[in-house]
């Protein structure tokens, strides 16, 4: 689990112990509360050279039989906004991290009887909006490797997956200038994503979850107070 310290990585996690399963989380902070089925990997996911490294340590001492991408940064802004650097430093960790991470995990899924890989994109992979070029480019990025490496390992029994959240009550959006509308149906909570990995992750061996789309069933934003 990458990016499993906090938001929808921490509850993928909870959720995941209650089904049975022990989690391996990556991220450069650990979580607030200490889970007992996690083994926490200090590693900052944006550097691909310490992330290889991890990911070799990981495999060398875990089974693992499923892999879920999650870390990701919200930059939304205009694009004129953006410096060069700016722009390369969202890429990397919201599309070509994910990417290394699942090239480095597909050895050790390959030896499984039944893996998964689950991406976790947004909707903003559906639907460019104002002040979503960067963001967006990486998460249409990610659900074209979620549907190609799909084809790639479907004779190997590996599930390949995304889930596609709308807007969702965590520290997303405290680097922002807005977020969801106040009341219940503006926003999910992050274990309702939690529940779709699962239900992906458990899904019955001829039955591929490809895509799964969670939103809050009224589309509200505001301003938000600083």
């Amino acid at each position: 689990m990458t990016g499993g310290s906090k938001g929808i990585g921490l509850a993928c996690c909870t959720a995941l112990a209650d089904a049975g399963y022990d989690t391996v989380s990556l991220s450069r902070t650990p979580a607030p509360t200490t889970l007992t089925n996690d083994t926490h990997y200090f590693v900052d996911l944006s550097d691909l050279e310490a992330t290889t490294k991890t990911l070799k340590d990981v495999v060398k001492n875990h089974t693992i039989t499923a892999l879920v991408c999650n870390a990701g940064r919200g930059d939304i802004g205009s694009l004129e906004n953006f410096s060069p650097l700016q722009i390369q430093h969202s890429i990397l960790l919201n599309l070509i991290s994910p990417l290394c991470v699942a090239r480095l995990c597909l050895p050790a899924l390959r030896k499984q009887p039944r893996s998964n890989i689950v991406f976790i994109g947004s909707t903003s992979a559906l639907q460019g909006a104002r002040y979503g070029s960067v963001y967006s480019a990486a998460k249409f990025g990610l659900r074209g490797v979620a549907q190609s490496l799909n084809y790639e390992v479907s004779g190997i029994n590996c599930h390949v997956g995304i889930v596609q959240p709308g807007m969702v009550r965590t520290g997303f959006f405290d680097s922002l200038d807005f977020e969801p509308g106040p009341d219940e149906a503006h926003a999910l909570h992050a274990t309702d994503i939690a529940r779709a990995v699962v239900s992906m992750i458990t899904s019955p061996d001829h039955a591929l979850i490809s895509e799964l789309v969670v939103q809050p069933r009224q589309h509200v934003v505001q301003k938000r107070k600083r």
